[in-house]
């Protein structure tokens, strides 16, 4: 995977908007030993590199990892990533914070305690919207679709005590922010 990424990234850079998802699942089912944990992180660091490379921020997924992933952006200097789906704990949301980077929301905040946790504890700022289509809808084990982004929107109005235009134009700022390429895609 890591050879085809390289590859890959030497015929899309110029039009990529990010580099990934990539990131770490240390899932027991997954990822049982030590062995395959650090093989995770190898690749992760050659993509890290390639991100360097090609100036793309990194889109990172992390299961049962939030720390260790935290751990290995600091070490290669990284700052400004997405944390997708983020399931750290509190003082790894604070960590990833003061590092700079972006949380996603998607639509399962709207049943997910942890997910309602990200957002109450991450500054606007540093917040985006993604759909994560298929998976993490409001009803779980359903379809997810991007239009579930509208209960995403009023959930986080709900929570944050927001008006949704607000959080709609916000989270598109700083998504433009993070990925300064989609100003060639959106109207703000």
């Amino acid at each position: 995977a890591v050879v085809s990424t390289q590859s890959t990234g030497e015929q899309y850079a110029s039009s990529a908007i990010c580099l990934g998802e990539c990131g770490l699942d240390f899932s027991r089912w997954l990822c049982p030993t030590s062995k395959e944990r650090d093989m995770q992180r190898d690749a992760l660091r050659i993509q890290i590199e390639l991100s360097k490379k090609y100036d793309l921020p990194l889109n990172l997924h992390s299961r049962s990892a939030g720390k260790p992933l935290l751990d290995l952006l600091k070490e290669n200097n990284v700052r400004g990533a997405l944390l997708h789906a983020f399931d750290g704990g509190k003082k790894a949301i604070k960590q990833g914070v003061e590092d700079g980077h972006y949380f996603s929301i998607a639509p399962s905040v709207v049943r997910d305690p942890s997910q309602q946790q990200v957002a109450k504890s991450v500054p606007l700022d540093r917040i985006v919207l993604e759909s994560d289509a298929p998976a993490l809808g409001p009803i779980k084990g359903t379809l997810n679709t991007p239009l579930n982004l509208l209960q995403t929107v009023e959930h986080l109005s709900q929570l944050l005590k927001l008006p949704k235009n607000e959080i709609v134009q916000l989270t598109t700022q700083n998504a433009v922010r993070l990925f300064p390429k989609l100003r060639n895609h959106i109207k703000l």
